[in-house]
């Protein structure tokens, strides 16, 4: 099993949003929090934690038995996280994988801030347009 995200995650991919905003000004922009608390409304979007009735659970059988897997039991580690998304990915025709969303490790979010990028997700376009703007003299 492998955990990826946090900000191993969303540090490199927010260094691609703002890489991509100093590209659409043709300057550099220079530090991003100085810009951060100014943008419009829709330029970040606040992280929720969301959760699935539906999420994956397993039954194996072997000769010994079988063994029943909760949702919570393949999504580990969670330590805080509460609500999760998970889904099945088959990675090869025998080989299936349990992709979980929102489990990662004693990091949590909540309205207007979370521990990974403090204010949520930059909103693609939206975003680039607001910081290009707001560079704008």
């Amino acid at each position: 099993m492998g955990v990826i995200g946090g900000t191993s995650l969303s540090s490199p991919m927010f260094s691609a949003m703002w890489a991509i905003a100093n590209q659409s000004a043709g300057e550099r922009l220079g530090q991003a929090a100085r810009s951060l608390y100014d943008l419009p409304h829709g330029a970040i979007l606040d992280i929720k934690p969301v959760g699935s009735e539906n999420d994956v659970v397993g039954l194996i059988s072997t000769a010994s038995g079988r063994t029943f897997y909760s949702a919570r039991d393949l999504a580990q580690p969670l330590e805080n996280t509460r609500r999760f998304y998970s889904a099945l990915y088959n990675g090869t025709s025998t080989r299936w994988y349990v992709l979980t969303f929102g489990t990662d490790s004693s990091l949590t979010t909540g309205d207007g801030w979370d521990n990974v990028t403090g204010l949520g997700t930059p909103n693609g376009k939206h975003f680039v347009d607001a910081v290009v703007n707001a560079a704008k003299p």
